[in-house]
């Protein structure tokens, strides 16, 4: 148990380093995720370097919201655990932009500040810590609207393919 603790804050950052792609996401299902053998799930954020304290109450309400939609309950020690780590970082990039001057169209080279989102996620089996769902998306933000709403809406299409207690 307690080897599984010190190495999952490890796990995260070697999946969260593997996000710096412009787009990647990738979500996986194991085939063991039944929802017949499991009532009930914790939550606990990972707070790897990045994680963002300020987002922290919003996703995991989000993710207790999505659960409990699907039929599972909320415990301090749950059949499913799920973590995560969730970041926004400022990414420095290049925007080429043609300009004419006179008769002639120069390339004029634009710097620009991008914020990217970064999130990993996984709900576990408590008992076997055998991984059922895994969350590795890094996406630019257009529309940086933290709310409540957006979160939850962001949160149930992450977790749409996850079983629903029948």
């Amino acid at each position: 148990m307690l080897i599984a603790r010190l190495f999952a804050p490890a796990l995260v950052l070697l999946a969260l380093a593997g996000c710096s792609t412009p787009a990647n996401e990738a979500i996986q299902v194991a085939p063991q995720a039944s929802a017949a053998q499991y009532q009930s799930f914790s939550v606990a954020p990972i707070r790897a370097p990045g994680h963002r304290l300020d987002l922290e109450q919003r996703f995991t309400t989000a993710v207790v919201r999505a659960l409990e939609t699907k039929g599972y309950q909320r415990l301090d020690q749950g059949d499913l655990k799920v973590i995560y780590a969730l970041g926004l970082s400022k990414e420095s990039g290049v925007e080429l932009k043609p300009v004419q001057v006179g008769g002639a169209t120069y390339t004029q080279t634009l710097t620009t500040e991008e914020e990217r989102a970064r999130l990993v996620l996984r709900i576990l089996d408590a008992h076997s810590k055998a991984v059922l769902y895994e969350a590795n998306i890094s996406r630019q933000l257009h529309n940086p609207d933290m709310s409540q709403e957006n979160f939850d809406r962001g949160v149930a299409k992450i977790l749409a393919d996850f079983p629903a207690r029948r």
